[in-house]
């Protein structure tokens, strides 16, 4: 696998997921870089004894065949050289003898047939007069040798390799014990990483747990921060510091928008009755209609006005001063009968019906009917139909507005009631208007929702307590 593959594989784990494996995957290396370290001191140690053996035979092999010529050196090695201790047929010593180009002279009845023992670079290194040790197998068996110099002048080398088959099992064992010990390890430290790792970053995810529970209206809450000086702690005091601004900024748009409101519904009560007065006295058509425009800008600025607060008195838990019965169902009744005009000049029919009763905010709860009405038949085409039904529930009451409109994507109604959120088809549908609605049946201990109808259009639900 490429080294982006990998990268891309981590960082697709979470947090705990990409430390763990970092850190096991570390303690695997230094396991398999310590057992590569051990298994090559051991073997070097194992071989000391037998590479001094070897280049005392090897001096001895190399004295005895001094100025020997060529055609005398099989037998020299079969009778001379083989059977006294300390000779090379001693303890299972084996010989050859080499050309200055690596080519076998001669050898003891072990290596007889086998090809030459040093070879390439190595050739010429002994040559130089500088011994040279490794390994060989010869006859399927594993030998260690060493390759040394003759001193008469022809080039020729000496060759002497011994058995080491001892040597290599006991390498091999240590490998069979070490490789499952290590990979038991590294399961180990695999899970000790995980299990650290999760409880290390446990603050962290209790920080995500009580952030997403902090909602975006009320930053009252803060982070629960242990009384420590390390980074998680830092982190959760700067979180804290930082809702602390947040919620600053947030009471200080509240009092504005509150203060604001207030201030702009005298100016704008004083304009509508200069406009009434003014409307009375005037007899010119023109004149009229110009006037009933500015009438319903006039409205429509006070119906926004309204809206922003009725939204701060939610924000501040106080939508519901007196609360008091409401006829459900008369309320339904008048908001059709308002719309009435609209949904007529629109091609839309507009019905009201069920009965219900419950207490609340009258006000509220028929503008927050209002706004349901008014985004329905901004979204209902010509010849389509919205309705407005209420019924009675042992717990409360049920209001349910439906149009026969394009609906909503599915991603835009988990949302629509979000304050200014605007997405999909329905658009203008999830401004304030529908806010309000949340706002207004959240102060009702109430909820609602909305869902596209298998016939096609959307359907609010609104549940007061």
């Amino acid at each position: 696998m490429s080294r982006g593959g990998v990268i891309g594989r981590l960082a697709r784990l979470p947090v705990a997921g990409r430390m763990a494996a970092l850190s096991s995957g570390t303690f695997i290396a230094l396991l398999v870089l310590v057992g590569v370290l051990v298994h090559r001191q051991f073997g070097s140690a194992l071989r000391e004894d037998i590479d001094r053996q070897l280049i005392d035979v090897a001096r001895i092999t190399a004295a005895a065949v001094d100025d020997v010529r060529r055609e005398e050196l099989p037998e020299l090695l079969r009778s001379e050289l083989s059977g006294p201790a300390g000779s090379p047929g001693a303890s299972g010593f084996e010989v050859q003898i080499m050309s200055a180009t690596g080519s076998v002279l001669a050898a003891s009845e072990g290596l007889v047939g086998a090809e030459g023992l040093v070879r390439g670079g190595a050739v010429v290194r002994v040559a130089a007069g500088v011994p040279v040790y490794g390994d060989a197998t010869v006859k399927g068996r594993s030998h260690r040798f060493v390759g040394a110099p003759i001193d008469d002048g022809s080039g020729r080398i000496v060759s002497v390799a011994a058995p080491i088959q001892d040597v290599t099992d006991a390498e091999k064992t240590l490998l069979a014990v070490y490789a499952p010990a290590a990979a038991v390890a590294a399961v180990v430290a695999a899970i000790a990483g995980w299990w650290i790792t999760k409880r290390s970053l446990a603050p962290l995810r209790n920080f995500a747990a009580e952030a997403e529970a902090i909602g975006a209206l009320d930053l009252s809450q803060r982070l629960s921060v242990a009384a420590t000086t390390d980074e998680i702690g830092r982190l959760g005091v700067t979180l804290n510091r930082m809702l602390d601004r947040l919620d600053a900024a947030w009471q200080r748009e509240r009092q504005l928008t509150a203060k604001v409101g207030h201030e702009l519904r005298t100016p704008l009560a004083i304009i509508r009755a200069e406009l009434e007065l003014l409307l009375e006295v005037l007899s010119d058509e023109e004149l009229r209609a110009t006037v009933n425009s500015m009438l319903e800008e006039v409205d429509r600025t006070t119906g926004v006005i309204e809206d922003m607060l009725l939204l701060a008195r939610a924000d501040a838990d106080v939508v519901l001063d007196l609360p008091e019965p409401v006829d459900l169902g008369e309320l339904a009744r008048r908001t059709a009968e308002r719309f009435s005009a609209l949904a007529a000049g629109k091609g839309v029919a507009l019905r009201a019906r069920g009965e219900a009763r419950t207490e609340g905010d009258p006000h509220a709860i028929e503008r927050a009917v209002a706004n349901l009405v008014d985004n329905a038949l901004r979204h209902t085409p010509q010849g389509g139909t919205v309705e407005i039904e209420v019924e009675q529930r042992n717990n409360g009451a049920l209001l349910v507005v439906r149009d026969t409109g394009p609906g909503a994507a599915p991603a835009v109604l988990g949302k629509m009631f979000d304050r200014y959120a605007r997405a999909g088809p329905r658009r203008g549908a999830a401004g304030l208007g529908l806010s309000i609605v949340a706002a207004v049946a959240a102060s009702h201990e109430g909820n609602v929702r909305a869902r596209n109808r298998a016939e096609g259009g959307l359907e609010v639900i609104v549940e007061l307590r």
